[in-house]
Order: structure tokens, then sequence, then C-alpha cells
């Protein structure tokens, strides 16, 4: 497996924070320092670039530079690009990149979550004044059944007064039936005294004629 210093030769090198080519990697030397390490590269200095042309006259110098492993944003098959510390390395870039396309997402979902509470919020008023309709009604038939109950209670208390009213219709059909009784009787009575009593005063008068007595 190839080291990674190794992956850094022949290269070209591009600084982000200047925006330009400083060179081509030709050599490559590993350096640590207090423990931080450090990549000593030799390359070839760009001179003469005109026209995005390539050609061995460009390459007129070497020089080195010294740079940290966090200097450096990425290195693709071709180029090595510096950020100086300036760039966040292109890993992170990309997760950066990922986390804000997850806030988005998030963001989006978000939104969509409001939109729905916001729906339940209108389903949810409505339904508040559906049972404030309800409570409303139920006040009204709890005092229905509250009158309901009184009447009840008078219609009982009515219906104890019609019964002993009847029981007193029955008691005056039977005291009327004995006076009816008592009335048929003093009849009898009278009838039968005022017989006696004329059978009587006829049998005086026949005695004192000397006649027979009647049979009425």
């Amino acid at each position: 497996m190839e080291s990674p210093s190794n992956q850094l030769v022949n290269k070209f090198v591009i600084s982000l924070p200047e925006g330009k080519i400083l060179g081509f990697v030709t050599d490559i030397n590993v350096e640590v320092s207090d423990n931080q390490y450090y990549f000593i590269l030799r390359m070839k200095v760009f001179e003469n670039l005109s026209r995005g042309e390539f050609h061995p006259g460009m390459f007129s110098s070497e020089k080195k530079i010294k740079i940290k492993p966090e200097d450096i944003v990425n290195v693709g098959p071709d180029v090595i690009i510096l950020g100086d510390g300036k760039v966040p390395p292109l890993r992170e870039i990309e997760r950066l990149v990922h986390i804000a396309e997850e806030y988005n997402a998030l963001v989006k979902e978000l939104e969509k979550k409001e939109e729905e509470i916001k729906k339940l919020k209108e389903e949810n008023k409505e339904l508040q004044k559906i049972i404030e309709e309800l409570e409303r009604k139920v006040k009204r038939l709890e005092v229905i059944e509250d009158d309901f109950g009184h009447l009840k209670e008078q219609l009982l208390k009515q219906e104890g007064q019609l019964e002993m009213a009847r029981e007193y219709i029955k008691l005056l059909e039977g005291i009327r039936h004995d006076i009816d009784e008592i009335r048929n009787n003093i009849t009898s009575l009278i009838s039968g005294y005022i017989e006696e009593v004329m059978r009587k005063v006829v049998n005086e008068e026949l005695n004192a004629r000397g006649l027979k007595k009647t049979i009425i």
C-alpha cells in the first residue's frame, strides 16, 4: 500500500486562498516538530504560464514549501488542493454539506409539520366550537331534566290526590247507597205507619158505629 506522503508526489499544487497553481511536486519529506507533522514539498515553480498551455519552459525554478496535513483540502489523481488552514478539508466540507442537506430536509419536514399542526389547530378550533355547543345543549338538557323531575313530583302528588279523590268518591257512593237504603226504609216505615194509623182510625169509626172492623 502506498504511503500517504508518496500520494503527494507528481501532482500539481493549487492554493485556494491565493487562487493559483503553486507548482508541480517532484519530491516530499516528512518532518516532525513539537508533536506536529509537516510535509516538505519540493516542487517546480510555474513561470511564463499563459493562455492555459503547459510546456517544459514553464518550470524555470524549484522551491520548497512546508505544510501541515490539515492544510490539505483534498488530494486528487493529479492535483493537491491547499487551503492553508483557511479552507476546511474536503471531507469536512462534504460533512458540512451533508449536515446542511440534513438541516434543509429537517427544515422542510418542520415546515410540513407546522402545516399539519396549523391544520390540526384549525380542526381543534372547530372541535372546540362543537364541544362548547354540546356543553350548552347538555346544560339545557340538565335544566329540562330538573323541570321534568319537578313535574314528575307534581304528577305523583296529583296522582296521590287523584287516588284520594277516587277513594273519597267510593266513600260517597257507599254513603249514597246507605242514604238510599235509609230513605227506602223511612219511606217503608212511613207508608206502614200511615197505613196502620188509617186502619186504626177506620176501625175506631166502625166500632163507634157498631160495624165490623175492616181488613185493609
